[in-house]
């Protein structure tokens, strides 16, 4: 009787131990923007709030990427293009996260490490600790634009592919 209830407790605790490691894998990912918190009523808690963004692409290229955000500001980056991508071996393709100005707020292309093939490429998903949505000022989301004469808070920002160093296709990364 006493191995049962020794087994079974040792069980529990470790499951306690497993779901609180991967709720937030590090402390260092927490962000600490109280100002943030205060707008979006998290003034209790020291935790992003999850987001999803996705940039949705129909002409030139045909295709999707998801950028989800958990709690502890880490960002998961899925997606596939299935047409448009012509000729990776002639042509050099990068994927930028560019604000409404086009300047150059992150560069995915090595993190993505996409798979070409048929024009288009294999699905592809990779977590980023060091892109953020809407966490704290930062977040490509709440990104500003220059160009405050003719809108007074322009904000967002654009999944932007480049090809052989030139724009070629760009979607708008619209919270979902």
């Amino acid at each position: 009787m006493n191995t049962k209830f020794i087994f079974t407790l040792s069980i529990v605790i470790l499951s306690i131990i497993l779901s609180v490691d991967a709720h937030c894998h590090a402390k260092s990912y927490e962000k600490r923007s109280t100002e943030l918190f205060k707008r979006h009523d998290y003034e209790k808690n020291d935790t992003c709030p999850c987001t999803v963004a996705t940039a949705t692409f129909n002409s030139t290229v045909v295709g999707i990427v998801t950028f989800a955000q958990d709690e502890c500001g880490s960002t998961l980056v899925t997606g596939l293009f299935s047409d448009g991508l012509v000729d990776p071996e002639k042509n050099c393709y990068d994927f930028l996260l560019v604000d409404k100005c086009g300047k150059l707020l992150y560069n995915l292309t090595s993190a993505l490490d996409v798979k070409f093939r048929n024009d288009g490429t294999l699905p592809f998903s990779t977590r980023l600790d060091d892109l953020n949505l809407n966490c704290d000022p930062d977040g490509v989301l709440l990104a500003e634009s220059d160009k405050k004469r003719y809108v007074k808070r322009d904000t967002g920002s654009s999944f932007q592919i480049n090809q052989n160093g030139q724009d070629y296709a760009s979607a708008p990364l619209d919270q979902v």
